[in-house]
């Protein structure tokens, strides 16, 4: 990392914009540069602007005071003192801090921070600090917010804001601090530098992890508390409650079942019932809209038939319609004819008007052409003469302006030449008033840092004193500390052995009880219970399937004979069907031929037959019917009445024929239904085989040959066997766990009497190490305190002097009140005679250049003048010429545009000309219509003519067609003129499909209707013969189960329900649906209460079981809990702290070692007889630091006995150490070292610059801020900070 520029503007006293650029002549070949300047110029605000522009942070602000100290900014605004925003100078809008760097990755970078005014003005809002980085040279910008640009430059740099402080830059004040400072602050120090905050985190965690086990061990202890099962009685009396609860369940759901099934016969009925009447009252619609739609259908017959007239209608309707067309046309034609004829005369009376106009425009034209000649004169010579009388108006008005301007800065520089001469008469009898100040002033800076000195060193004194009372009393506390814990830890001693012997006892009686038999036993146990269980349910279940598929089979056998004697109903129904169908034809067949026999044309035939002469018809002489009409008619009727008796047998037969299809449909549905649920039956009873025969206990349990109780009784014997061995477990348990819970509770105490022991003990070591920690720092302090007030009274004698001459023999007693108050008024006694003698300087020069400077303008304001008379001259001749010809040109078309006249007599002769064409073009298009019109007329009479021959044809053939339809069929209606057939053809072919669908769709509705009624009569006969079927089969599953009502008889329900079932089944054959379905709901409401109670035992069941696993799971967890408390109890005891300084400060040693290394090679240059060395303490981790005078054969010094000057060179050694350390990861080239070397003597001063030299051999460039004279000349390149008045300075280079 190498700093290659650093510049700004408007930084504190920097004002306007600086730079110092490190790549330029001479900084880039100079290694070591001094940047000096006076106190308060502005040297240390270099370095802001370079921690600014990398960090937006400088060790200035960050040392200060934080909180509530404001100062006032524009207006009402306050601004705290650490904001970085306070560097910027007052008075500007703006200002700026820019780096440029060679990063880590060897590229180039420039880093900027900003801040600025709103609407950059000085009296604005300050707004929020900005900052950007760019890589050069392309200026490609990194990162967008702050934050992201803050990263990026960390990244690039590879240094945090501490580390960059600790190796680039060494701030004022801060040499002393490291060497000084407590062991916690230095290894925090340390940890920062090093970036080795994991040792801390460990710290911390392990701390943390120990306290946080300890309290998962104590949740887990408290938890136990909470998972006691229930006892042996209690859960054999909850077993049997759940055992009696379960079989009145199942008698339960079985009365409910049977139940269900008689209230869905009452169900179907209701509902083929409703059914049934719904299919009448569909027929009897059916039938009436058929009756209803008689007039329809004469209605759609009558349009049918009147469809081949639509033809002569449509041809007579377009005959009168292009007849009406025609005639309108003709008459608009009178009209055309009327227009055209009143526009040939317009268009001849306005050709004459636009000829007239044509002429005049014409001679207006003739007219106007000199006086346009003379105007476009004109025009040129104006446009000619306009700039140059422009140029003399700027000529004058700059000679004027000119010349006002050298009046007034003569003016001004003889007022500023007089105010310079008094101003210099004033600050020389001010200097000559205050002589007594210049020895002090002249020397400021050396009596300054003298008088800075003194004052720490006073304070040094007092405070040295303080802490030196506070730590004996400190020491005295503590060796009271130490005797009382020594007392508490014999104590804690034997407590602990007392625990230890009574944990050891509780362990053996734990040992005693074999508690993984117990829990092999138990899982054997639960493991029969769930086989038991799950073979009671099996077998419940077996009982009820089987149950269920007897009832099945009765069912099927009823319905296979139902559905055999309606196929046999069919079948005999179909045979008579096909006689009674050929029997109705024959009847149709015999009674047409009697129909044609008795017809009415035969009839006269027959009147007209004489004996002996032909038949007309078959050719016979002889008629035998012609006498025997009475028997033909007598006949017809016996026909048609036997027609009409085997239509009726037929309609009979085809009724008889739906309702055995509908009785056999019926029954096969039934049989289907009943065979699916019998196949799901088969299903269920094959599973729950299965199901018996896969559980381990089934080879033990009777065959199913055995009889219908003996599983039963089997299952319950088994059942009573589990529920003994269950209580004999419970009570081993019992006394496992009392023992545990004796081994814990022994357990616990001697933990905790271990852990008031341990802390008894780092309570004593504590104390021990405070107390000797304590007597070294009596010692210390007493050192520190003589080495102050030697200091104190050196620096005293020294000042005596020159501050007796300058404030009298009294100062020492002034300063001692007031240290820091005193020394800034003699700060401002010398700055105001340093600011009086500056001014004297720049006013004796001033005042000379002042002289010349009024001469030159006096002479400048005389030549002003002479140009301003002649300039006026010259504009005033060519002001009236062009004056002049303004007025002739003006009198000529009132002054008008030459061009635009001219284009506008142009434009007046054209638009006539353009007027008279368009006037002849209208009169012959007038023409060329009325031609037209007259045309037209011709062709329309002709053509009336031809249709009106065309017309009357038309009419007479209508005509003739509505005479022959009228009348010619009764069925339809009557059309007696031309209106009512128009009316009958307005209706569209649409609306007669749409007509002729809906009467085909009423036919067929009452075929269906029919077939629907018969249907649903035939299902509902069915089912009401299905009622004895249902009814006893409800009767036998209503039996109650012996086994299970004396389940119910343990709950005390037996005689409640046994007394319901008798009185269901006294009424089960004569009962209504209403009844079925009351009782169904009692038999609802005893199954929920009886699954409620049994559910409600399941899970209490349920619970005990898990209350007891949880017990047993628990139990392992505290013993693995145990052990990872143990283990990081340990850990924590090593290195755990709460907060993390007791891993920190022993990794920290290594690190202080490797920074001693480094220190002491730095220090082998400044200070041979120095050497820094870490404190071995034996208490623990140590980073006190020591001094070994090696002078003094070896002697240990502490740090604090070290005079000003050695602890300068031991502070610098020390501060180059970190610089090396804090680099080690990253490569830096350059060094900046803000602070005084005035406490050196000349010898120990050139050693400091040898050790600096060196530092810029091995490659690093060094800056250094300092005010010691010899220092600064001894460096040949140098950054100049110089005050150039009013509170600013400027920077240069010199070398």
């Amino acid at each position: 990392m190498k700093i290659l520029r650093i510049g700004g503007k408007n930084l504190a006293s920097l004002a306007g914009e600086f730079e110092v650029d490190f790549e330029s002549e001479p900084l880039v070949s100079s290694g070591l540069f001094a940047i000096s300047g006076p106190t308060g110029a502005g040297k240390s605000t270099l370095l802001d602007a370079l921690c600014l522009a990398l960090y937006d942070a400088t060790p200035r602000l960050i040392k200060g005071p934080r909180v509530g100290n404001y100062l006032p900014d524009v207006g009402d605004e306050t601004l705290s003192v650490a904001d970085r925003r306070t560097l910027m100078r007052r008075g500007t809008a703006d200002a700026f801090a820019e780096v440029d760097f060679v990063g880590n990755d060897e590229q180039r970078y420039r880093a900027r921070w900003s801040v600025r005014r709103s609407r950059n003005r000085a009296a604005g809002a300050l707004q929020p600090s900005t900052m950007s980085l760019q890589q050069l040279p392309g200026l490609q910008p990194l990162g967008g917010t702050k934050t992201e640009v803050l990263a990026e430059i960390e990244r690039r740099i590879g240094l945090s804001f501490e580390q960059f402080t600790r190796s680039v830059l060494l701030a004022q004040n801060e040499f002393s601090a490291f060497l000084r400072t407590d062991e916690n602050e230095r290894g925090e120090l340390l940890e920062t530098l090093t970036g080795s905050a994991v040792y801390s985190d460990i710290s911390r965690r392990a701390y943390e992890r120990w306290r946080v086990e300890q309290e998962a061990m104590r949740r887990l202890t408290s938890r136990l508390q909470d998972q006691a099962p229930l006892g042996p009685d209690a859960r054999a009396e909850l077993d049997a409650d759940h055992a009696a609860a379960q079989a009145a369940l199942t008698t339960a759901e079985t009365r409910r079942a049977a139940l269900e099934r008689h209230l869905r016969w009452y169900q179907e009925l209701d509902r083929l019932r409703a059914a049934e009447t719904q299919a009448d009252g569909a027929l009897a619609r059916a039938r009436a809209e058929a009756d209803a739609a008689a007039d329809r259908r004469r209605r759609l017959a009558t349009l049918d038939a009147v469809q081949p007239a639509r033809a002569l209608v449509a041809d007579l309707n377009r005959l009168a319609g292009e007849q009406r067309l025609v005639q309108a046309r003709l008459a608009g034609s009178e009209h055309e004819l009327a227009r055209a004829l009143d526009a040939q005369q317009q268009a001849a009376r306005g050709l004459m008007e636009a000829e007239r106009k044509l002429e005049a425009a014409e001679d207006a034209q003739r007219a106007a052409a000199p006086q346009l000649d003379r105007a476009k004169a004109l025009d040129a010579t104006l446009d000619t003469l306009a700039p140059a009388h422009a140029k003399a108006r700027a000529a004058q008005d700059g000679v004027r302006t000119e010349s006002t301007q050298a009046q007034a800065a003569l003016r001004t520089k003889a007022e500023e030449l007089e105010a310079s001469r008094r101003a210099l008469h004033d600050t020389t009898g001010w200097l000559a008033a205050h002589g007594t100040r210049e020895l002090l002033a002249t020397q400021w800076t050396r009596w300054d840092q003298r008088l800075a000195q003194a004052e720490q060193a006073a304070r040094q004194d007092a405070t040295s004193a303080q802490a030196l009372n506070a730590a004996r009393a400190g020491a005295e506390q503590a060796a009271a500390m130490a005797q009382r814990t020594a007392h508490a830890l014999s104590a804690s001693v034997e407590l602990l052995a007392v625990r230890e012997a009574a944990r050891k006892q509780a362990a053996a009686a734990l040992d005693g009880i074999d508690a993984d038999a117990l829990r092999a036993e138990r899982r054997t146990l639960d493991k029969r219970r769930e086989h038991l269980a799950s073979l009671d349910h099996t077998w419940q279940a077996l009982r009820t399937q089987r149950s269920r598929l007897a009832d099945l089979d009765a069912q099927a056998t009823q319905a296979t004979q139902a559905q055999a004697k309606a196929q046999e109903g069919l079948d005999a129904a179909r045979t008579a069907g096909i006689a009674l169908d050929a029997a109705v034809t024959q009847a149709e067949r015999m009674l047409k031929t009697a129909q044609l026999a008795c017809a009415d044309g035969v009839e006269k035939l027959r009147a007209t037959l004489v004996d002996g002469d032909a038949c007309p018809v078959c050719g016979g002489t002889e008629h035998p019917y012609r006498h025997q009409d009475d028997r033909l008619h007598a006949v017809l009727e016996e026909l048609s009445a036997e027609l009409a008796a085997r239509r009726a047998e037929q309609r009979a037969n085809v009724d008889q024929q739906a309702g055995q299809r509908a009785a056999y449909d019926a029954a096969g549905e039934r049989l289907a239904a009943l065979a699916r649920e019998r196949d799901s039956l088969a299903a269920a009873l094959a599973q729950l085989d299965a199901e018996w025969a896969d559980n381990p206990l089934a080879a033990d349990a009777p065959d199913s040959d055995a009889g219908t109780d003996a599983r039963g009784r089997w299952l319950a014997a088994e059942q009573a066997a589990l529920r003994k061995a269950y209580e004999e477990l419970e009570t081993r348990d019992g006394d496992l766990r009392r023992a545990e819970l004796a081994r814990d509770a022994a357990q616990q105490a001697w933990d905790q009497a271990n852990r008031e022991h341990a802390r008894l003990l780092d309570a004593a070591q504590t104390a021990q190490g405070t107390l000797a920690r304590l007597d070294a720092d009596i010692a210390a302090l007493a050192a520190r305190r003589e080495a102050a007030a030697a200091t104190l009274a050196e620096l005293l004698a020294e000042l005596d002097p020159v501050l007796a001459e300058a404030c009298g023999d009294g100062w020492q007693s002034q300063w001692q009140r007031d240290p820091a108050g005193w020394r800034q008024v003699r700060a401002n006694e010398a700055r105001e005679w340093h600011d009086q003698a500056a001014r004297l300087a720049r006013l004796q020069g001033a005042i000379g250049t002042l002289d010349a400077e009024h001469a030159a303008l006096a002479t400048r304001t005389e030549h002003a003048g002479r140009r301003l008379v002649e300039a006026e001259a010259e504009f005033a001749r060519l002001d009236a010429d062009l004056a002049a010809r303004r007025v002739e040109r003006a009198e000529l078309f009132d002054g008008r545009a030459a061009r635009d006249v001219e284009q506008q007599l142009v434009s007046a002769v054209n638009a006539a000309r353009d007027t008279v064409n368009a006037c002849q073009a209208a009169s012959l298009q007038a023409a060329q219509a009325e031609a037209r019109v007259r045309e037209a007329q011709s062709l329309a009479a002709r053509r009336i003519t031809d249709l009106q021959g065309e017309l009357a044809d038309a009419g007479e053939r209508l005509a003739h067609w509505i005479h022959e339809f009228d009348g010619s069929d009764p069925a339809l209606e009557s059309v007696a003129n031309e209106q009512q057939l128009a009316a009958l053809l307005q209706v569209g072919a649409g609306w007669i499909a749409q007509e002729r669908a809906a009467l085909q769709e009423l036919d067929a509705a009452l075929r269906q209707a029919t077939a629907v009624l018969a249907e649903r009569r035939a299902q509902r006969e069915q089912h009401e013969r299905l009622r004895e079927d249902v009814a006893p089969a409800q009767a036998d599953v209503e039996q109650p189960d012996a086994q299970a009502g004396d389940g119910a008889l343990a709950m005390g329900q037996a005689t409640e329900l046994a007394t319901e079932q008798a009185a269901e089944q006294a009424t089960a054959q004569g009962q209504d649906a209403d009844s079925v379905a009351a009782a169904l709901r009692r038999a609802q409401t005893d199954r929920d209460a009886a699954h409620e109670a049994a559910a409600s035992l399941a899970m209490r069941i349920r619970e005990d079981e898990q209350r007891r696993e949880r017990a047993r799971s628990m139990m392992a967890e505290i013993e693995r809990q145990r052990a990872v408390e143990d283990r990081w109890a340990k850990l924590a005891e090593l290195i755990g702290s709460a907060d993390g300084k007791k891993f920190r400060n022993y990794a920290q040693q290594f690190t202080l070692d490797v920074l001693l290394g480094y220190a002491n090679t730095h220090l082998a240059q400044l200070a041979r007889r120095y050497r820094l060395e870490r404190v071995v303490s034996t208490a623990g981790p140590s980073l006190a630091l020591m001094v070994r005078d090696q002078d003094m054969g070896g002697e240990v010094r502490s740090v604090n006995s070290l005079s000003g000057g050695e602890s300068f060179l031991v502070s610098l050694a020390l501060a180059l150490g970190l610089a090396s350390l804090s680099s080690n990861r990253v490569k830096v080239e350059s060094l900046f070292i803000d602070e005084g070397f005035g406490s050196l003597d000349s010898d120990t001063l050139g050693v400091a610059m040898d050790a600096l030299d060196a530092l810029q051999s091995l490659g690093r460039k060094v800056g250094v801020i300092s005010h010691v004279q010899e220092m600064t000349e001894r460096i040949a390149t140098k950054v100049l900070v110089r005050p150039a008045g009013g509170g600013s300075s400027a920077v240069t280079v010199q070398c």
